[in-house]
């Protein structure tokens, strides 16, 4: 027991010092020395976030929630990592699964993940060593495309991307409320069938006859229940079609 608050006060101690440090930034630091920290910084979290991506894959594999008397390692993690939504580990271990820890420390696990996805929306190769210049069709809030390379690609232009690979068939457009449930799914399934290893899966909404029909290619017959998985996992409420 003391050796255990021990441990918990000089961790208190050093945390508290190492905010100390952070803010004191000295008088005189260059723009270019605090941009050399905050990417450092970032590429900090994106290497722990790949690691738990690592950890999250092996743990699954190797079954060892089910060994533990759990019925899977989504039950394992609802009740023993609640801090960790589901949807951020599956995210990590698909981005752990398809691209080293250099890669990830580079681009960053969000925007990667969300290669994967438009990688199965717009049918398009990655490389996954040096995934960089993927061409990405981003349009902009006009709705005028540009063609660039992944590498200069933003979170926000990915996402922007994507919504546009997933747009309805029909040109009337669906509500804000049914695509935004549409694209819940579609986050789902992709996270739940990662791109590459002969996997194919994509998820395309369309407007037929003013009903929202949201269409899956590409799911392995033996997996299917991933597909039920993503189809019934709890996602925040979103208001019925009208």
């Amino acid at each position: 027991m003391f050796s255990l608050l021990k441990f918990k006060e000089g961790a208190q101690a050093v945390s508290e010092n190492a905010v100390v440090r952070r803010t004191a930034i000295p008088e005189g630091t260059t723009l270019e020395q605090l941009r050399a920290e905050l990417l450092e910084l970032m590429g900090q979290e994106n290497i722990n976030h790949h690691r738990m991506g690592e950890i999250y894959n092996h743990i699954v594999a190797k079954k060892l929630a089910e060994k533990a008397g759990f019925t899977d390692a989504r039950a394992y993690f609802s009740q023993h990592l609640v801090d960790l939504s589901q949807s951020s580990l599956t995210m990590y271990g698909a981005v752990a699964a398809e691209f080293s820890e250099p890669v990830a420390r580079r681009f960053g696990v969000t925007c990667l993940n969300l290669l994967l996805v438009y990688k199965g929306a717009a049918d398009v190769e990655v490389n996954r060593d040096e995934p960089g210049p993927t061409v990405i069709e981003v349009p902009d809030d006009k709705g005028h495309v540009t063609a660039k390379p992944f590498a200069q690609c933003s979170v926000e232009e990915m996402r922007r991307a994507l919504r546009r690979k997933r747009m309805p068939a029909s040109s009337k457009p669906l509500p804000p409320e049914v695509e935004a449930r549409a694209e819940q799914c579609s986050e789902a399934v992709a996270l739940r069938f990662p791109q590459g290893k002969g996997t194919r899966v994509k998820a395309v909404v369309r407007n037929e006859k003013g009903k929202a029909v949201m269409d899956f290619k590409g799911i392995p017959l033996d997996q299917l229940n991933l597909l039920a998985e993503a189809l019934t996992a709890a996602r925040p409420p979103l208001p019925p079609e009208s």
